[in-house]
């Protein structure tokens, strides 16, 4: 497989594509420029995401977790400025193992 490399975790992956689509997802929503099937995925995909972060982080956080995790951004990079480096890394990875036990990638 190209761009795959031993040791990746491909869930972490997953969830990280699906996170870094959420912009292009809402903005489809938005201007109504797809099928009414593909509406109700993005609709779904969003939703889901966006309440799992919200079940770990409080609610002003969760657009930017999500950024951060979709961009690979790291505490030096995030303008999530209130909090400590370790609470910042221990708080994305609840975050993304809480996306993915609820888009049922995880159990």
């Amino acid at each position: 497989m190209r761009g795959w490399k031993a040791g990746v975790n491909t869930v972490d992956a997953v969830v990280e594509a699906l996170c870094l689509d959420f912009p292009r997802r809402a903005d489809a929503i938005a201007k109504k420029n797809v099928t009414h099937r593909t509406e109700m995925e993005y609709r779904y995909l969003n939703y889901k995401i966006l309440t799992a972060v919200k079940e770990i982080v409080r609610e002003d956080w969760a657009e930017t977790m999500i950024e951060d995790i979709g961009a690979r951004t790291g505490y030096a990079k995030t303008e999530l400025s209130d909090t400590s480096e370790k609470d910042y890394k221990i708080k994305k990875r609840m975050v993304k193992d809480n996306i993915a036990r609820a888009l049922h990638l995880t159990d």
